[in-house]
C-alpha cells in the first residue's frame, strides 16, 4: 500500500481539518475483506478508508503489532476520530476466540471485528436467516456459492450484497436475539454462527 500522510495539511499557516481516518486489515492473501470495505469509500465520505497490508499474517498477534505500528506511522488518533479495525475469523476456535479477548483487553486503539467461523457468515446473512451451527470455515463457503454462484475467496462480493444489506442487518439482529434467548453471551465461541462486521458498518452510517 502507497504510504500516505494523513497529517492536517497547512495553508497560508493555517490548519485544515482533515477527514477522519478509518484503517482496517483482514487475513492473510484473502482479498475479499479488502474489497468489499473499499467498496464503501465513495458511498458516504464520512471516512477515508484505507486498507493496512499485514503480508500473509494470520495470527492476531501478529496483526495487532502490525496494526499499532501503521496507527503511529499514520499519526492517527481517537481525538480526530479516527478508527481501525482487524477483520477476524475465528475458526470455531476457542482458542483463537481466547487470544482475540485478551489482546482486545490490551489495545485501545485497535478494534477486533470477529466471524465464527468465518466473515462468509455476513455474507449468508444477506441472503436468508439462519441459526444453523457451521463445523469450519469450508461449511460457509460453499453454502454462500448456493446465492453467489462461483463464489470462492478473493472473489469481490460487494455488487451481490449491497442490494440487501438492510435485509442483512435485520437477521443479525435476529441472530444475536437467538443466542441471548438461549442464554449464550454474543462474541462467546458458542456463537455459531456470529459476526461482528456490522459494527463497522453502522460506524460508516451505511446501515
Amino acid at each position: 500500500m502507497k504510504e500516505r500522510n494523513f497529517q492536517k495539511k497547512k495553508r497560508n499557516d493555517v490548519k485544515r481539518k482533515r477527514k477522519p481516518v478509518m484503517i482496517f486489515t483482514g487475513e492473510g492473501k484473502n482479498k475479499t475483506e479488502k474489497q468489499y470495505f473499499l467498496s464503501f469509500q465513495e458511498q458516504h465520505g464520512k471516512y477515508s478508508i484505507q486498507f493496512v497490508n499485514t503480508g500473509f499474517d494470520t495470527d492476531p498477534a501478529g496483526m495487532l503489532k502490525s496494526m499499532e505500528s501503521a496507527w503511529k506511522r499514520y499519526e492517527l488518533s481517537v481525538k480526530n476520530g479516527d478508527k481501525a479495525y482487524i477483520v477476524l475469523d475465528v475458526d470455531c476456535s476457542l482458542h483463537k476466540m481466547q487470544l482475540v479477548k485478551k489482546l482486545q483487553e490490551s489495545s485501545k486503539n485497535i478494534r477486533f471485528i470477529v466471524s465464527n467461523p468465518c466473515i462468509e457468515v455476513w455474507f449468508i446473512l444477506h441472503f436468508k436467516y439462519t441459526t444453523h451451527q457451521f463445523k469450519d470455515s469450508k461449511e460457509p463457503k460453499r453454502e454462500l456459492a448456493k446465492y453467489i454462484p462461483g463464489y470462492e475467496e478473493n472473489m469481490n462480493v460487494s455488487e451481490f450484497l449491497r442490494p440487501r444489506l438492510e435485509e442483512a442487518e435485520k437477521n443479525v439482529e435476529k441472530l444475536i436475539l437467538h443466542f441471548e434467548s438461549l442464554d449464550i453471551k454474543w462474541g462467546s465461541i458458542d456463537c455459531n454462527p456470529m459476526t461482528d462486521v456490522m459494527e463497522i458498518l453502522k460506524e460508516l452510517d451505511v446501515v
